[in-house]
């Protein structure tokens, strides 16, 4: 007997009923249940199956959808839109994530700055040193394979973690909109690096909950830390998110203190008898501690003022996420209502670390696009209207359009 093939996409005949479309079923007595037709022939069963699975397939061609394989059903649906795609989890990210970032890498660095020289701190130096002596492309593919391993990175810890209450790729998707939403965060700076140690330090605090064993994420945590403040100091910021963050995430006690501090400072300490084996105290303070820490400190204008436009949406999204994570914090259970926390105190701290940011370091400000992406992605995962999730989405791609136009 032939095997009767079933509608697919997900509708059912009720569904279908109430959308007002005609089932292909209807009608066909036979393939509705070929044992029960008695007075049918076999002949003529064997043709009604024929001429209903003709119909099955062009009511899937209505409804948009491309029907292919035996024994497995495979369905491509071509109407889904992109937040959908990545709130499921589709595969395809994984192609669309390197292809998008590729793509605006090579806008961004058509560009005459493709470096920041300047940066005091010893361990960016060091890398600044080991590429300039490299081909522009070459930096450029190093530089595009940092930032889609970020971007992989991050969307595993949320998974990992369950810092959402649903895992997806939306975190992904708007973590890759932050990196390249602006020219300037594409370049080879210091925060592209400190961004990658932030993940981790990220992956530490999240272990550190309800954790038996905590000491050694605490120790790692702070020893990150000091490494992202050689390179980049006001990456030191992120030690007050440590403090306050083991303050949520389990039980005061003075050890986490000390042992956190012990490894904020023991990059420093290395730093500090480096420079004494090779006689270069004097250097050390020149570019280190003194003569430079002003300018570091320089709380002149924000470099945002061309970008006003991506400033006002992207506040816009805040508040909505802001708004919509209020709503439903209590819905949450105990361990999401914590993480929600660290990574609210995540952004107060690295907005405080703005304090730093002179009057020409637009690139400064993509140490907010951690904390950002995983809190509005929290609003579109809890979105309910699809159709106004898409408008936000495309509002902001379209911020990104014309930064790159503008540049």
């Amino acid at each position: 007997m032939l095997a009767v093939p079933k509608p697919v996409g997900g509708a059912d005949e009720s569904d279908n009923d109430e959308k007002g479309i005609d089932h292909p079923a209807k009608g066909l007595g036979c393939c509705e249940d070929p044992l029960k037709q008695i007075g049918d022939t076999i002949p003529n069963c064997v043709h009604n199956c024929i001429d209903f699975e003709a119909k099955i397939i062009h009511f899937s061609n209505r409804r948009n959808f491309l029907t292919f394989g035996v024994g497995k059903e495979t369905v491509l649906n071509y109407n889904k839109l992109i937040i959908r795609l990545f709130k499921e989890s589709h595969p395809v990210a994984y192609i669309i994530i390197p292809v998008f970032i590729a793509v605006f890498m090579v806008l961004s660095w058509q560009g005459p700055e493709v470096y920041v020289v300047w940066n005091p701190m010893p361990l960016y130096n060091l890398l600044l040193a080991a590429v300039e002596s490299m081909p522009e492309w070459l930096t450029g593919f190093l530089v595009t394979g940092l930032l889609i391993s970020q971007v992989f990175h991050l969307n595993h810890i949320v998974r990992k973690h369950e810092v959402l209450y649903k895992n997806s790729f939306l975190p992904m998707l708007f973590f890759m909109i932050f990196l390249v939403i602006i020219p300037q965060f594409m370049i080879f700076h210091p925060v592209l690096f400190v961004n990658s140690i932030l993940i981790f330090i990220l992956d530490k605090l999240f272990r550190i909950y309800k954790n038996q064993s905590p000491l050694p994420l605490i120790f790692d945590t702070g020893f990150l830390i000091g490494v992202a403040s050689l390179v980049y100091l006001p990456a030191i910021s992120i030690f007050l998110l440590f403090a306050v963050s083991i303050l949520i995430l389990k039980t005061f006690s003075w050890r986490d203190w000390i042992i956190g501090l012990f490894g904020l400072v023991l990059p420093f300490f290395f730093t500090f008898v480096y420079y004494l084996w090779i006689d270069g105290l004097e250097e050390m303070r020149a570019i280190f501690f003194l003569d430079d820490l002003t300018r570091i400190l320089d709380p002149g204008g924000i470099a945002l003022r061309g970008y006003r436009i991506t400033i006002g949406v992207v506040a816009l999204v805040m508040m909505l996420t802001l708004n919509r994570i209020r709503q439903n914090f209590y819905k949450n259970v105990t361990r999401i209502r914590n993480f929600q926390q660290v990574i609210f105190i995540y952004l107060i701290v690295a907005l405080l670390s703005l304090a730093f940011t002179g009057s020409v370091a637009v690139y400064r400000f993509a140490i907010l696009t951690i904390p950002i992406s995983i809190m509005i992605s929290y609003y579109f995962l809890a979105g309910k209207k699809a159709w106004w999730n898409e408008v936000l989405f495309w509002l902001m791609m379209a911020t990104v359009i014309v930064n790159y136009i503008g540049s």
